[in-house]
Formats: C-alpha cells, sequence, structure tokens
C-alpha cells in the first residue's frame, strides 16, 4: 500500500483535539496538486473522533470502495488520505448538537460520498465509487 494517511496530523504531530469530541473532515489530496484542490470525502461527528476514524481506516483497508476508491487508488503513492478536526466540541455537547454541527459542515463542504441533506454515505457503493473517480479526473490533471 502506497498512499500516504495523515492522520489528525497538526504541524508534524498528532491533533490532541482530536483525542475528544466533534466533527471531522475526511479529504483526499494528490501530491502534485495545489491544497485547495483537495477532495472532501467525508465528514462525521462522534465523542472520540480518533477512535472512530481508526474504524474508517480499518474499513477502508478491507473494502476501498468503502470511500469510493478503488485497489489503484490505494497503490497510488501521489494520493494522501488526510483526516482533519473542523471543530472540536466540549464533552458536555450533547449527540443533538454534534449532529446539527455535523450537518452544517456537510452543507458547507459538500463531501462527494455523501448525501447532501444528511449524515449518510451513497448507500449503492458503485455509484459511490463512480462519483469520487469521476471527481478526481475532473479535478486533476493526472
Amino acid at each position: 500500500m502506497s498512499i500516504k494517511i495523515r492522520f489528525f496530523q497538526k504541524e508534524e504531530k498528532l491533533d490532541s483535539r482530536a483525542i475528544g469530541a466533534g466533527v471531522y473532515m475526511v479529504e483526499l489530496l494528490k501530491d502534485d496538486e495545489p491544497l485547495c484542490s483537495a477532495l472532501p470525502l467525508y465528514i462525521g461527528e462522534s465523542v472520540h473522533m480518533i477512535k472512530r476514524c481508526g474504524e474508517h481506516l480499518y474499513d477502508l483497508f478491507q473494502d476501498p470502495r468503502y470511500l469510493g476508491l478503488t485497489s489503484k487508488d490505494l497503490s497510488d503513492e501521489k494520493l494522501n488520505l488526510y483526516f482533519r478536526v473542523l471543530e472540536y466540541l466540549p464533552s458536555n455537547v450533547t449527540e443533538e448538537e454534534r449532529k446539527k454541527r455535523e450537518k452544517d459542515y456537510i452543507v458547507k463542504h459538500n463531501p462527494i460520498t455523501q448525501n447532501p441533506n444528511s449524515d449518510r454515505q451513497i448507500r449503492e457503493i458503485q455509484n459511490k465509487v463512480k462519483v469520487v473517480q469521476n471527481a478526481m479526473k475532473k479535478y486533476w490533471k493526472s
């Protein structure tokens, strides 16, 4: 596997906010493309973001289609999967409030594997892969 995983890195260290509750984003970047061309794949919320995203990674490595990728994508050394905190929320924030913040970020960033008005991913696997692969071709040169 050659894809680079940037797991809650901030200034070459672990972003300690990821240990707690909040809203996070998973993005796909390519080394030879500008940072502004990152593809937002998924936005979620959790009481323990780092734990939940570890589960996302496990699911991705079991089946790359989980995030709309292919086995070829996982072998591409120019690709980066970037997990980052969008908003840290104190532990006393309710699940209802976290979900509301998550939906606000989904509307703002429009992650391509999610339905626009929901925290749910596109259900049909082939469709999810098609959406991500088409976005990669459209927004990236190579």
